[in-house]
């Protein structure tokens, strides 16, 4: 566990305790946010383990090549789009992922986002969790904003080992699937909530000034609420989070799962990747430009290589993101 610095407001350990009304009570824990942002994250910097069309690029390169940066006090994540490119082979087109130092188990998280990634053809952005002491899936894997391509509703999804489903109540979401196991029939999909709201995810999210997610995770669920930017709860704004305000989730994974199994010492991780084993093998069920002779994956190398102006607007601006 590392030690409080600058990066972190730190008002207590993970805590939380139940009121008279039986709502739980979050203390501020962990703050990442302004010029210190970064501090509290690590580059990973290895070939992408989703095998995407991407070179993810050190913290010392990031910051050369101004994809990391502050913009207009809040923390700018962004990729390469000046650079002209080889495809299929090469390196794939410069981005970041960075991911917590600190692993977490239960708590209550939000970030504010002022922009994501918009709906860009050969894209796949995330903020996400998983446990990097193991292979994946082995103690989980949580996607709390997913989407691909021109894909303008977010998709959350939770991936587990073995044993656990969900049975996709108490959620304003649609579930698709509701088996989590990398050992069931879906496989590597895992059990996938998406949202019905049309501004939850690219541009449409942009154009609306972004918003903030919520995500609490307790021994029983794992919920996850999107507020647009003029719907966020009163006690989000005034930093008391109350989750009764927050209504019903746009995703509660719950049913015959053992999370304290299944999911642990979670790290949070912010990327953008190209193409790769989603992005690349369903971009041609896009109307993103197709190639003659070339299949799904090598139509979409092709095109973000060729494009770089394409991806001005993949960028994440970050007001906050915080745990409580």
């Amino acid at each position: 566990m590392p030690s409080s610095s600058s990066f972190f407001i730190k008002a207590a350990t993970v805590l939380s305790t139940l009121s008279t009304t039986s709502a739980t009570v979050y203390k501020l824990q962990d703050t990442y946010k302004g010029d210190s942002f970064l501090d509290g994250f690590t580059f990973f910097n290895k070939p992408d383990p989703t095998n995407g069309f991407v070179n993810y690029v050190s913290k010392s390169a990031a910051q050369q090549q101004h994809l990391v940066k502050q913009k207009d006090g809040d923390q700018y994540i962004g990729v390469d789009y000046e650079s002209h490119l080889t495809a299929p082979a090469g390196p794939g087109r410069n981005s970041v992922r960075i991911e917590t130092v600190k692993k977490y188990n239960h708590g209550l998280f939000i970030v504010d986002l002022k922009h994501m990634p918009g709906s860009i053809c050969g894209t796949w952005p995330a903020f996400w969790t998983y446990n990097t002491e193991v292979t994946w899936p082995i103690r989980g894997e949580v996607d709390i904003i997913e989407g691909v391509n021109e894909n303008t509703a977010n998709k959350m999804v939770l991936h587990t080992d073995t044993k656990c489903s969900v049975d996709g109540l108490g959620q304003s979401g649609a579930q698709s699937l509701y088996n989590c196991a990398l050992d069931s029939p879906s496989g590597p999909s895992g059990c996938d909530v998406n949202a019905q709201q049309p501004n939850s995810y690219g541009t449409g999210f942009n154009n609306n000034q972004g918003g903030v997610y919520a995500m609490e995770w307790t021994s029983s669920a794992i919920k996850m609420w999107f507020f647009p930017r003029n719907s966020i709860p009163t006690s989000i704004t005034k930093d008391a989070p109350d989750v009764a305000e927050f209504g019903i989730p746009t995703a509660n994974f719950q049913g015959a799962c053992n999370l304290d199994e299944r999911v642990i010492n979670q790290q949070f991780v912010f990327d953008t990747t190209f193409c790769g084993d989603w992005g690349g093998n369903v971009y041609s069920q896009s109307s993103c430009p197709q190639y003659p002779g070339l299949n799904s994956m090598d139509s979409c190398k092709k095109y973000v290589a060729e494009n770089p102006s394409a991806f001005k607007e993949a960028y994440w601006q970050i007001s906050y993101f915080k745990s409580y």
